[in-house]
């Protein structure tokens, strides 16, 4: 529902396969980000990424974006071969 959601808060959808613990737990050990995961029905599905003040500027979401690729290129389900 449009009506609910945030402006400060980006919604991403946790590929299949990955646990979205892991992922946020290693984007705060190694890079200091805090991301947090769904509430709800969302639960498990997608993390919640506050984007505001000074956390928006383009170094800081670029800093999180590839927080986050470290984080899934170690976290992805390896390819069946």
């Amino acid at each position: 529902n449009p009506e609910l959601r945030l402006p400060t808060v980006t919604t991403v959808k946790v590929p299949e396969g990955v646990d979205w613990k892991d992922v946020s737990g290693h984007m705060m050990s190694k890079y200091k980000i805090e991301i947090s995961g769904g509430l709800g029905p969302t639960a498990g599905k997608v993390w919640r990424i506050g984007i505001m003040g000074y956390n928006a500027g383009p170094q800081q979401v670029n800093r999180l974006l590839q927080a986050l690729k470290d984080a899934l290129d170690l976290y992805k389900p390896k390819a069946e071969l």
